[in-house]
């Protein structure tokens, strides 16, 4: 697997540190001079590497005063980026978890087989769960996996909870891209009660194709996700 650019390799230390608290909210970032010094790579480097943390709200920039972690107010799920439900939480502060529903081997229904590029006999995975943060769910979401791409993948847990890091490490999945559209929903009676709410309560209904290195789909994935947890992005001007 390709090593990770450096400007990635800093954005993950430095989000590490400000999630272990190791750099506390309102904590100065050091300069870009000294950032450099330390990781032994150029400006322009650390300059990539804030730009990404300023992106996703990890830092705050101040004209003449510095670059400072931020105090991660917002509940909700950042998009700036293709990463797992965990990672996308965990961005906001939040603290995510997941119950299992059902990991089952089956035959995908007509939709998802078009989806998935397959035929109507074609073996799948489907993979559905609650996420939750900090313990309140927040969304539903029914994955479907090709059995071709992860042979194995209901007979064990996933590596820390996250089908990303189960697909990327114990199936050698490199996640490429994914294409994603959301729309307004109401829930069923099934899914308000997975959800612990109330029937016909409104819900983001968000469809997911992800796609791994050689253009192939990996996962198709439909989850429901309740108002208060909001997804979130930042849209820099041209």
């Amino acid at each position: 697997m390709a090593r990770a650019p450096r400007y990635q390799v800093i954005y993950d230390d430095l989000v590490s540190r400000i999630r272990s608290g190791a750099l506390a909210p309102s904590a100065r970032l050091p300069s870009e001079t000294d950032l450099a010094r330390q990781y032994g790579v150029s400006r322009m480097t650390v300059r990539q590497a804030l730009d990404l943390l300023d992106s996703e709200r990890f830092v705050v920039r101040r004209q003449g005063s510095g670059t400072f972690v931020s105090g991660h107010g917002d509940r909700g799920r950042r998009l700036n980026r293709l990463r797992s439900f965990a990672e996308e939480i965990e961005g906001t502060g939040g603290e995510p978890s997941t119950r299992l529903i059902h990991c089952e081997t089956t035959t995908a229904p007509a939709g998802v087989t078009e989806v998935l590029g397959g035929t109507a006999d074609d073996t799948v995975n489907r993979l559905t769960r609650v996420r939750l943060v900090d313990g309140s769910p927040a969304a539903l979401q029914d994955a479907w996996i090709p059995y071709s791409v992860a042979p194995s993948l209901c007979r064990e847990p996933l590596l820390d909870g996250s089908l990303y890091r189960t697909l990327a490490t114990r199936f050698g999945v490199e996640l490429r891209h994914a294409d994603q559209s959301m729309t307004a929903t109401l829930l069923t009676a099934e899914q308000a009660d997975l959800l612990e709410t109330e029937p016909g309560g409104a819900a983001l209904v968000v469809r997911r194709t992800t796609y791994g290195s050689r253009g192939e789909v990996v996962e198709f994935t439909t989850s429901w996700t309740l108002p208060g947890f909001p997804f979130l992005l930042r849209i820099d001007a041209e």
